[in-house]
């Protein structure tokens, strides 16, 4: 009995035996089922899942074993978590035809046969099927599968587990009604992800071998109809295209090109490449190699430079130059131009930037202009310069301090000849300014610097201020107890407060400012201000608040003057230098108060519910002595003329601040404001009430001098403000009344008259039209953007945006395609007199008036127009006007520009491709506005 047992169990050994080595089998553990439809491959025995699928149906294996012959899957319905046969002997497997294969399957299996180092984790929405006999697993739509930092999503995957391969295609879809085909993603480590029509790739390598990829490399896109990708994630591409046309699958553009390598975020380098646009190949702009770089961030390279012809300069080859990183904050470009006719241009760029400290920009320009022939009429040689700097702090940087500077200095000449923009040729005043402050945190003290610049290229003056410092001590209460208790006293209330000033201050021209005239025309000084002042409450309506303040000068410098019997002229003697101390002081008094007046109507169902006026009246008196009395010394008199007649002047006017009035003075000054408001019935409001603003200001003041000798009354400003029904249209006017009568000679007369004469008015009203409130994106086109130099939200000079925003924005800088059209206008009123002897009125009458206009238009929705301009109602005439037309062609953009008429008129023609890396593939014409100067 024994030994028919034993038979029998060395029978069924032998069987198990030969079942291991013919199907692959080994005796194995538990099953392991996930809760989704998962797959996690790993280096272990099979389970009890492959048991399972031998105890499938003898027709169900006959199909499996037909699809596997066909190299098709077998279609089982059913999610297995697969595990590699450790226990086979190592085999020499098959070498393939195929490099990817050739290079990695030549190797034993090593550790006993297994199949991958880490695990693969996998899922998908429909079925996995596991081929044992073919050691194959098979994945049905949206599959995701991940390696190490490998991803694959497609909605095909077939894994050969004895290759170490895994195989992916799309399938066939229906998206909006169109029919597509699916495609599989790529993704490895960091690089861009890769969309294809297959791909094969290796586990063990690294290789793929890709049909028909579609890649994003910087702001292009890399497609390749046969790729090979080495493990270093280089690409080798035959028969590619390189485009920045985000249409990959029929691109309006593209670099044809024979061959190709890609170094992922470095390069492209090309063989044999030419252009084809619409499908239509332009051979004669081909290429033999070309490169591309594709990395984030700057690099150094040269500049592309533009060429043209110039109606009087010539022909140009200009903006040809070099780029320079100095630094990942810092980076120079320079550049420069010449002209057949003789002109050259050469400029300087720099920009800096460290997060949370400060950033800025330097531009420098220089221009030598020469037109015409030497000794014609028209002949020009003049040289040009234009300096730009913009510095700003973080205010985190440095709490307490800041400094600023906001730099725009250039020769008059500029603007004229060598200025490229409409804005830079009709700026006829630029500012620069240069500031620093400082606070100390828990004091009333602060300490603020700053230089100016403006200057007019009219007629070529330049007012500068080199320095004007200001050190403040703010509001104190010196006689302020500690501990307060109980009601504070009255001299508790007194405050003072300390304004010290020091400035330098110049006026001269472009030719003189490095003369010593210059120098000699400075006005310069010290002032200090100490005001001290209190606030008292009177029969608790009445406001009184007495003061007093007292201001010195200090001057280093006086010129007086003497009558000359030989010239009969006044003769201004030389400046003393030395120390000159003024002093003047002042007191006043005020009471203010407020008065409500309120008229509710008593229908609660009339649409007027109530009106309200609010009136705010406004008295002071004050008093200043005569500081031009001789025991001062701040005012002397000399002869004008042969007749004996005197003049009073002050031998310190010509410093910078001034000097303490003459003659005494007591005054009363009176002032009165006044608002009207109204509430009405709302039914968007919630509280079913709404307020509207009547009048939001009118206020008239004037003061009255009991010591002047004659014309005691001053003149009479008034100012109106309103909004018209709580919209943003706004109406202000502003006007001056004088009391007194005037001759026929001009000549004012102590007569007073009722209401007056207008001597000053002016008053402007604007508004815009808009078809949509959001302009958080500036463009072109949106007449309430911010301009790019104020503030430019897609500054990114060290390549930190991401390339599919970079193009989006660079597209909407030059035109906002989502904005249908904006209109604003604008129209201004200005009147005033010169009194002159006509022998009628006295006087002569000045009005100005002008109408600015400015707006775009959505013609179509890839066509738009944009415009500005003026007229001018006294000059009965068009002021400098501007047209522009903006076309979208997608990845291409068109544009064209006109000034019709003017000294300016001009035009232009560009149409270019909107990505930066492409930038110089483009079509530029135009007709200069120096053609029509002369």
């Amino acid at each position: 009995m024994k030994r028919f047992s034993l038979k029998y169990l060395a029978a069924a050994f032998v069987v198990v035996l030969f079942t291991e080595m013919v199907f692959g089998f080994a005796p194995h553990t538990a099953i392991q089922r996930p809760a989704e439809t998962d797959v996690a491959v790993a280096d272990s025995g099979s389970t009890d899942n492959d048991r399972r699928a031998q105890r499938l149906s003898r027709r169900e294996r006959r199909r499996m074993k037909q699809a596997a012959e066909a190299q098709e899957p077998p279609v089982v319905s059913d999610t297995l978590v697969l595990q590699a046969d450790s226990l086979l002997p190592p085999d020499s497997l098959r070498v393939p035809s195929d490099s990817l294969q050739r290079d990695t399957t030549r190797r034993k299996r090593e550790g006993g046969g297994s199949f991958l180092e880490d695990i693969m984790n996998g899922k998908n929405t429909d079925s996995l099927v596991y081929d044992i006999r073919n050691k194959m697993v098979y994945i049905y739509n949206e599959g995701d599968v991940s390696y190490q930092n490998m991803n694959l999503k497609a909605d095909y995957m077939r894994v050969n587990m004895d290759t170490k391969e895994i195989y992916a295609y799309g399938k066939p879809d229906t998206v909006e009604g169109q029919p597509t085909v699916t495609r599989p993603e790529f993704t490895e480590g960091s690089a861009s992800p890769y969309k294809m029509d297959t791909i094969t790739y290796n586990f063990q390598s690294g290789k793929a071998k890709i049909k028909g990829v579609a890649t994003q490399e910087g702001d292009g896109w890399l497609i390749g109809g046969s790729v090979k990708k080495m493990p270093d994630n280089n690409i080798n591409i035959q028969g590619g295209k390189y485009t920045t046309c985000d249409h990959t699958d029929h691109p309006h553009f593209y670099l044809a090109m024979t061959k190709a390598k890609v170094i992922p975020g470095k390069k492209v380098v090309t063989g044999p490449a030419y252009l084809v646009m619409e499908d239509v190949p332009i051979y004669f702009l081909g290429i033999p190699e070309g490169f591309f770089p594709i990395s984030s961030g700057p690099k150094s390279g040269f500049l592309m430079p533009t060429y043209g012809e110039d109606g009087q300069r010539g022909f140009f080859f200009r903006d040809f130059g070099y780029y320079f990183t100095l630094s990942q904050h810092m980076d120079l470009a320079l550049t420069g131009g010449i002209y057949t006719l003789g002109s050259w241009e050469a400029a300087a760029a720099s920009r800096y930037i460290k997060r949370y400290k400060y950033s800025g920009n330097l531009n420098v320009q220089f221009s030598n202009i020469r037109t015409g022939e030497k000794g014609e009429p028209d002949f020009l040689k003049q040289n040009t310069f234009r300096l730009q700097w913009t510095h700003s702090q973080d205010p985190k940087a440095n709490p307490g301090s800041t400094f600023a500077a906001s730099v725009n200095f250039a020769t008059s000449g500029y603007s004229r000849y060598a200025a490229t923009t409409l804005n830079d040729i009709l700026q006829t005043q630029t500012n620069s300014t240069i500031s620093y402050s400082k606070n100390w945190a828990g004091t009333p003290f602060s300490l603020s610097m700053n230089m100016a610049v403006s200057q007019n290229s009219q007629n070529s003056t330049i007012s500068m201020t080199l320095p004007n410092i200001v050190f403040n001590v703010s509001r104190i209460y010196p006689f302020k107890r500690r501990e307060v208790q109980g009601k504070p006293r009255w001299y508790e209330k007194i405050s003072m407060q300390y304004t010290g000033k020091l400035t330098n201050t110049v006026s001269t021209t472009e030719s003189e400012i490095f003369t010593k005239e210059t120098l000699k025309n400075m006005r310069n000084g010290i002032e200090h201000a100490i005001p001290v002042s209190a606030s008292f409450n009177l029969f608790n309506y009445i406001n009184v608040s007495p003061s007093f303040n007292y201001t010195e000068k200090w001057y280093f410098k006086k010129q007086e003057r003497e009558w000359s019997p030989v010239t009969n002229q006044v003769r201004y003697l030389d400046p003393e230098y030395g120390f000159y101390r003024l002093y003047n002081y002042t007191t006043a008094v005020s009471a203010s108060t407020t008065v409500y007046g309120m008229y509710q109507f008593k229908k609660k169902t009339s649409k007027i519910q109530a009106i309200r006026h609010t009136l705010t009246p406004s008295f002071g008196f004050s008093y200043a002595p005569d500081f031009s009395q001789q025991k001062y010394g701040y005012y002397k008199t000399v002869q004008t003329d042969s007749t004996g007649r005197f003049q009073v002047y002050s031998p310190f006017a010509d410093n910078a601040y001034g000097v303490p009035s003459s003659g005494r003075s007591m005054s009363m000054n009176f002032s009165l404001s006044q608002t009207l408001e109204m509430k009405v019935l709302s039914k968007r409001d919630t509280s079913g009430i709404k307020k509207i603003k009547l009048i939001d200001n009118l206020s008239v003041s004037a003061s009255y001098n009991f010591l002047a000798d004659s014309m005691k009354l001053s003149t009479i400003p008034i100012q109106f403000r309103t909004t018209v029904f709580g919209t943003n249209f706004g109406i202000q006017l502003n006007a001056t009344l004088d009391p007194y009568r005037v001759t026929p000679e001009g000549r004012r007369i102590d007569k007073l008259f009722f209401p007056g004469r207008i001597v000053s008015t002016g008053w402007s009203f604007g508004y815009t039209f808009k078809s949509r409130q959001d302009n958080s994106t500036p463009a072109i086109n949106d007449i309430n953007s911010v301009p790019p130099e104020y503030a430019n939200p897609f500054y990114d000079p060290y390549g930190i945006l991401d390339p599919v925003l970079r193009r989006q924005y660079m597209a909407q800088s030059y035109y906002d395609f989502s904005l249908p059209w904006n209109l604003g206008f604008n129209y201004t009123v200005s009147y005033s007199i010169n009194y002159v002897n006509n022998g009628t009125t006295g006087y002569r009458k000045n009005i100005t008036q002008n109408i600015g206009f400015n707006g775009s238009v959505n013609l179509t929705p890839k066509m738009g127009i944009t415009f500005q301009g003026g007229y001018d109602i006294k000059e009965n005439k068009l002021t400098t006007s501007s047209v522009s037309i903006s076309r979208d062609l997608h990845c291409w953009q068109m544009s064209f520009s006109w000034i019709p008429f003017g000294a300016h008129r001009s035009w232009s023609f560009n149409i270019g491709v909107k990505a930066a890396s492409l930038a110089d593939l483009k079509y530029d014409k135009s007709q200069s506005m120096y053609d029509n100067m002369y």
